[in-house]
């Protein structure tokens, strides 16, 4: 009689009918294992004739709003309906069909590590729907294609993540031909507290360039106890990164310099 009892059941029965049974447990168990997590694709856009970009998670949390919230917050302006999870971007190679290379997206600092925010059925704004339903949503193109570094070809994209009715933080991931790679730009942003490297900066590529490849706006932050930001942006196109300076006037600065400009009394 077969013995069922104990740890494992009919797998650890030694009967050599029954161990068959227990090996195909234990290929069951182990193929369980290492079965990959389920990657759900976002987007995919051709860059050049034998490159393409895709757009994915892996495993991601589904968010879908409530069908009866009718009113669009500024967050859900750029998540919508949205997976939140770590997202990747693979560069393959389109006649063979092989990855060139993949890169994890590194988060705006939000969230836990590199999860983000990204929309799977939203409303026209900041994403392209070409198509939208009776509640005016649709499916959005997040690989849009354009020419945000002004190097004359647009193979990049932009992502958006609004965290508030203030700030839109923004990063540009795109293909890089002179490396035959897809890359996450960085931007070197020079301010008075010293100089970082960013991979999301607020409003940038959100923003119309003075002139390709080149950023100067300002975004006033007063009314909400910050300051009046001002930045000045351009893209180098042989080092492949943004420069770039933001300059912080408080309100407390904007009265001393009244004060210095105050004409003597006659």
């Amino acid at each position: 009689m077969a013995d069922f009892s104990g740890r494992g059941g009919i797998c650890m029965n030694k009967n050599p009918i029954y161990l068959i049974v227990w090996l195909l447990c234990l290929a069951g168990g182990l193929g369980a294992q290492n079965l990959p997590k389920p990657r759900v694709e976002l987007g995919r856009a051709r860059v050049a004739p034998n490159r393409e970009l895709v757009l994915s998670m892996v495993d991601p949390e589904k968010h879908p709003r409530d069908a009866d919230d009718e009113l669009y917050t500024c967050p859900d302006q750029t998540r919508g309906h949205y997976y939140s999870g770590v997202a990747t971007v693979s560069l393959i190679d389109v006649r063979t069909k092989k990855t060139i290379n993949e890169i994890e997206i590194t988060g705006d600092g939000f969230s836990d590590g590199n999860v983000i925010d990204l929309p799977y059925l939203i409303k026209k704004g900041y994403y392209n729907v070409p198509r939208v339903d009776k509640n005016g949503e649709g499916k959005p193109v997040l690989i849009k294609l354009q020419d945000y570094n002004g190097d004359g070809r647009a193979q990049e994209f932009a992502l958006f993540d609004a965290v508030a009715c203030m700030g839109l933080e923004t990063t540009l991931i795109g293909y890089s031909a002179r490396q035959d790679k897809v890359v996450q730009y960085q931007t070197e942003l020079a301010t008075s507290d010293g100089t970082s490297k960013e991979y999301w900066v607020d409003y940038l590529f959100g923003q119309r360039p003075v002139k390709p490849g080149v950023w100067k706006y300002q975004i006033d932050y007063r009314g909400r106890g910050g300051a009046l930001e001002k930045y000045e942006i351009r893209y180098d196109r042989k080092k492949e990164m943004f420069y770039g300076t933001r300059k912080s006037i408080f309100e407390e600065d904007k009265e001393e310099d009244k004060t210095e400009r105050k004409p003597p009394n006659k």
